[in-house]
């Protein structure tokens, strides 16, 4: 079927030969001529018919025209029929509406990970099926799956149509009997002496009582066959208690500054075409003080992404607050800070022996520098590469 309208023209009369040399001459565009004894029979577009009448008028020629079926003639004679176009209209918006939200949300990758506790995390955030596509932050998910679920090492979330899909990537433990089977020495950490020792593999290099510096072999992987050249290569075990020093320093100012978010926020919402961008909120944010996270997530139809979206800029106020401390109010704050840097720092299987502090005051605060001495495990592992 053609898209433009034609019609077929059979022009008869005494003479047509006048007739036809008028058609030449006019701008109406004629094809598929042909004479048949006194009848001229040709095509021409339904638009120049009134030009070809008047022609035939001033030539006295009598004309049989028949409309040939195309597109463009069809849209004409349902041209008033608005119920197609709304018929149209209405599928063509149920279409973009499905295409644009959340029919179904797909989870892969996951072997350990439950999908229930993914989709009720997801639940907790407003993501359901009817979500509109434009109105998640992947990017903020993403991140909320991986701290929430201590399995997940990545997380990806992506769309295609109305499937919302979630690639989920799982720790990897390492083998256990890997590590166990790699040849390795037991090195100290620190500058230390040896207080005790608990050998399950290896060769014990240094005994009780002994002083070691950083890096020293305490217990050799490598065993060597008493009057044989012959050495076996082994993944030492073992435990190394000792006592050492460690230092830290932990300072207090009299003025300090922290930015904080106040939690309000302003979303603006914008229609993106390309790189125009046209709001769609009025709302301008006049805070002095904020951070701005701008998201995009175009639409699609019928699973093509469209060179259309949703571009929403969220503006989050902060404020810095300025705070004036006494000198005792600082060395109180110091004090404190020392317990809990003893706490998380030096509370597990570690004992500590002595502390000595030294307090240094200057115009901007209070430092405080601190010498431990501690006894606990001293050795880690330190594995060494065997050539063949």
């Amino acid at each position: 079927m053609q898209i433009r309208e034609y019609c077929e023209v059979q022009a008869e009369g005494r003479n047509p030969y006048p007739f036809i040399n008028a058609i030449r001459n006019s701008p109406a565009i004629c094809g598929n001529q042909y004479c048949r004894k006194n009848i001229f029979c040709f095509r021409i577009l339904k638009q120049d018919l009134p030009l070809i009448e008047e022609l035939a008028a001033q030539h006295h020629m009598t004309l049989t025209v028949q409309t040939l079926p195309s597109l463009s003639g069809k849209i004409r004679k349902y041209r008033f029929r608005f119920g197609i176009l709304f018929g149209i209209l209405l599928s063509a918006a149920l279409i973009f509406y499905y295409s644009n939200t959340v029919a179904v949300i797909e989870i892969q990758g996951t072997e350990t990970v439950k999908d229930s506790v993914i989709l009720s995390l997801l639940a907790e955030e407003g993501i359901s099926q009817g979500t509109w596509m434009t109105d998640i932050d992947r990017n903020y998910c993403e991140t909320m799956l991986r701290i929430q679920i201590p399995e997940v090492a990545w997380a990806g979330i992506r769309n295609t149509g109305n499937r919302l899909v979630v690639q989920i990537t799982e720790e990897t433990p390492p083998p256990s009997m890997t590590e166990e089977r790699t040849p390795c020495n037991i090195i100290s950490r620190y500058h230390a002496q040896i207080t005790d020792v608990r050998i399950y593999s290896g060769q014990l290099v240094h005994l009780i009582g002994d002083g070691v510096s950083a890096g020293d072999v305490i217990v050799s992987g490598m065993i060597q066959e008493e009057n044989s050249p012959i050495i076996h290569f082994r993944h030492a075990l073992g435990s190394v208690t000792g006592i050492y020093t460690q230092q830290a320093e932990l300072t207090e100012y009299f003025t300090s500054q922290q930015t904080s978010a106040t939690g309000r926020k302003i979303t603006q919402k914008f229609f993106q075409l390309f790189n125009l961008k046209i709001p769609l909120t009025l709302r301008k944010p006049d805070f002095t003080e904020a951070s701005v996270k701008e998201i995009y997530t175009p639409f699609c139809f019928l699973e093509h992404t469209l060179p259309a979206g949703i571009f929403r800029r969220v503006t989050s106020e902060k404020k810095t607050a300025v705070t004036e401390r006494t000198e005792e109010q600082a060395l109180l704050d110091l004090n404190a800070d020392i317990v809990r840097y003893e706490k998380n720092f030096l509370s597990e299987n570690i004992e500590i022996l002595d502390c000595q502090k030294e307090y240094v005051t200057d115009s901007q605060g209070i430092t405080c520098r601190l010498t431990y001495t501690l006894k606990g495990e001293i050795g880690m592992t330190s594995e060494f590469f065997v050539r063949k």
